[in-house]
C-alpha cells in the first residue's frame, strides 16, 4: 500500500515536472459507440509510467496512472470552460459516503464492538481504520484492537491509509455493536483524488495548469 502511493507520487511529480502534456488519441469505432468523446494519453520518460484520460459525452471521465508495479484510478465529472478542462473526482479526501448498522451480521474480531468495514459489495476492507469519538482514538477492526480508552461510542469515522475518510457518523445511544459500510465499490487504496485539476486545451494537446 505504501509502495503504491510512493510510486504514484513520484510519477505524478515527474509528469508535472514535464508540464504534463497529454496527447489526443484517435477514437476507435467501439469507443465512439460507447459514448467516448475524447481520449488523451501521456508516456513518461524511459517508459516509467503511463497516464490515460477518457472523457465521455455524459460529462464523466476515467483517469489512470500506471507504473510497472502500480495502478491508480480516478473517476468523476469533467467540464470545459472555453479552452480549460476541469476534472473533479467523485470521491474527495473527506467525503466517502458511509452508513451505519447496529446488528451483529458483520465480521467482529474477538468480540470487538466494531466490525471490519465493508463496501457495497460486502467485501471486507481490512486496511480501513475507524476513529472513535475523536481523532486520537483509532482502531483497526481487522485485528480487534484500538489505542486510547472510551466509556461508550458516541460517533465514528472511517479513515484509510491514504488519508481519505468518511464524515463523522453519530452512533445511536446505547449501541453495543457497530457495523460500517462505505457506499461505493471503488478501490480506495488505489484511488486518485482530483480536486478541480485543470488542463489547457491547445489543438491536439492538453497541458496541465
Amino acid at each position: 500500500m505504501r509502495a503504491f502511493w510512493v510510486a504514484t507520487i513520484i510519477i505524478l511529480l515527474s509528469i508535472q515536472g514535464d508540464c504534463q502534456i497529454l496527447n489526443k488519441e484517435i477514437l476507435t469505432k467501439n469507443e465512439t459507440q460507447n459514448g467516448v468523446f475524447l481520449k488523451f494519453s501521456y508516456s513518461a520518460k524511459n517508459s516509467y509510467g503511463v497516464v490515460r484520460l477518457i472523457l465521455k459525452k455524459n460529462n464523466t471521465y476515467y483517469y489512470s496512472v500506471n507504473t510497472c508495479a502500480t495502478h491508480g484510478v480516478s473517476e468523476g465529472k469533467w467540464r470545459m470552460f472555453k479552452d480549460v478542462l476541469i476534472l473533479e473526482s467523485a470521491l474527495q479526501m473527506d467525503n466517502i459516503a458511509a452508513k451505519i448498522s447496529y446488528d451483529e451480521s458483520g465480521r467482529f474480531i474477538d468480540s470487538f464492538d466494531i466490525a471490519v468495514v465493508k463496501n457495497v459489495k460486502n467485501e471486507l476492507l481490512t486496511e480501513a481504520f475507524v476513529l472513535i469519538n475523536n481523532d486520537s482514538i483509532k482502531c483497526l477492526p481487522m485485528i480487534g484492537r484500538y489505542n486510547g480508552s472510551f466509556d461508550r461510542i458516541n460517533r465514528v469515522k472511517i479513515v484509510f491509509e491514504n488519508g481519505m475518510s468518511s464524515k463523522w457518523i453519530v452512533v445511536k445511544k446505547g449501541t453495543k455493536k457497530v457495523l460500517l459500510t462505505i457506499l461505493t465499490d471503488a478501490i480506495i487504496d488505489n484511488y486518485i483524488v482530483l480536486n478541480k485539476l485543470k488542463f489547457k486545451l491547445r489543438g491536439d494537446f492538453l497541458i496541465q495548469q
